[in-house]
């Protein structure tokens, strides 16, 4: 897994930034650029670069740290894909969406994040 990333969702082609509840068009450093550091075998915390926050299982808010699993998330990579990943969170089991403000309680096309090494 890289350490430096962006999040960019494949269905709208938006980035997930330093907002909870917002995603953007472009890629900008360091608001679009999070660091995913491993908190267990396989599970990682998402903190953004520009406001050292985390994404967690209370999607329209961020934690300023890693308190228990609900800032910890699987990155589920997609068959015969190099870079494309279901973003799970351990503490709830939804996944990050198109929707920036909103958590989905299973797969499907419009969950699919492209990561970037940043």
């Amino acid at each position: 897994m890289y350490k430096y990333v962006s999040l960019k969702n494949k269905a709208n082609n938006q980035y997930r930034n330093v907002h909870a509840t917002k995603m953007q068009d472009n890629y900008e450093s360091p608001t679009c650029k999070f660091m995913l550091t491993e908190q267990e075998k396989g599970l990682y915390s998402i903190m953004n670069e520009k406001n050292n926050e985390y994404y967690q299982d209370h999607i329209t808010t961020m934690s300023d740290s890693v308190k228990d699993d609900g800032q910890k998330w699987r990155f589920l990579k997609l068959e015969d894909s190099n870079n494309e990943y279901y973003i799970q969170n351990v503490k709830n089991n939804k996944f990050l969406t198109v929707h920036a403000s909103k958590l989905e309680t299973s797969p499907s096309g419009s969950e699919i994040y492209i990561l970037e090494e940043r």
